[in-house]
């Protein structure tokens, strides 16, 4: 009896508890038959224009739930009814494409070997074709007054062993550098990285085996083109192989989507979960 009384008082002790938090609350903003409580307000307290950013949520707020409600009273019954399928579809669209999501990521294998991209790269070189020009290059800026400009200048154009080793140790003299000679590259990102080359004197500058050398004020720019692939020629399997592996793994993601469609209809007839009458 004892214990019985121990409970009821403490489900009434929290149930006070509950209550006086809930009045405590204090109250902001009415907007019909909505309410809205300090506690359902973000916390711009961090920002200077606190109270105009509180004011503008507190107004947004009430302006969606007056539009809401004379929503409801002057739509047509129709019209709510169409839009409440639709809402009641997204629901459940959103369920069933997390859920999938889930089964999905979780069964789908993210490995992706070298032989499958070898034979979707061997498979599809036609698709592969450029549009636009790949390059391979090394670039420097380097203080006019440095003193081992020389040395640079013929580690940039040789980029040897020692070279690298060298330029790489003097990399924190230069203003900006790209040394990542093995990648292959668009025109496009070649203008982004050196700034001197543009699309009107790109085809006097850019050369293979070239090395360019552009002096301002300030700086001597050295630019060494290491090679170039032209338009209609085949992109290289390492310039591909990112996108390779994203299209393979969509490929993955999408057959067992089929199979899991497939499979659900057949697990529901088993389970007796879906019948169809004829």
């Amino acid at each position: 009896m004892r214990k019985r009384v121990f409970i009821i008082i403490s489900v009434l002790f929290l149930s006070c508890s509950n209550f006086t938090s809930i009045t405590n609350d204090k109250l902001v903003s009415r907007a019909g038959d909505n309410y809205l409580y300090e506690s359902d307000i973000p916390d711009f307290s961090d920002f200077e224009d606190s109270l105009i950013r509180k004011k503008d949520f507190i107004d947004s707020w009430a302006r969606e739930n007056i539009f809401f409600d004379l929503s409801i009273v002057n739509l047509d019954p129709k019209s709510i009814t169409s839009l409440d399928e639709l809402v009641e579809k997204y629901k459940k669209d959103l369920y069933i494409n997390s859920y999938k999501d889930i089964l999905i990521n979780s069964r789908v294998d993210s490995v992706i070997t070298e032989e499958e991209i070898n034979n979707y790269y061997n498979q599809n070189l036609n698709n592969f074709k450029l549009n636009e020009e790949l390059i391979k290059f090394r670039f420097v800026k380097v203080p006019i007054d440095n003193v081992n400009l020389n040395k640079i200048r013929n580690g940039v154009r040789r980029f040897n062993s020692s070279d690298k080793e060298f330029i790489d140790s003097l990399t924190f003299q230069f203003a900006s550098y790209y040394l990542n000679d093995s990648i292959w590259i668009t025109k496009r990102e070649l203008f982004n990285q050196v700034k001197f080359i543009t699309y009107e004197n790109e085809k006097k500058i850019v050369k293979k085996r070239a090395l360019i050398s552009k002096r301002d004020s300030m700086y001597v720019n050295l630019l060494f083109i290491e090679d170039i692939l032209g338009i209609n020629n085949i992109a290289p399997k390492s310039y591909l192989l990112e996108r390779m592996k994203s299209i393979i793994y969509n490929r993955r993601k999408i057959s067992l989507i089929k199979q899991l469609n497939k499979d659900i209809i057949n697990d529901a007839v088993k389970s007796k979960k879906y019948e169809l009458y004829e």
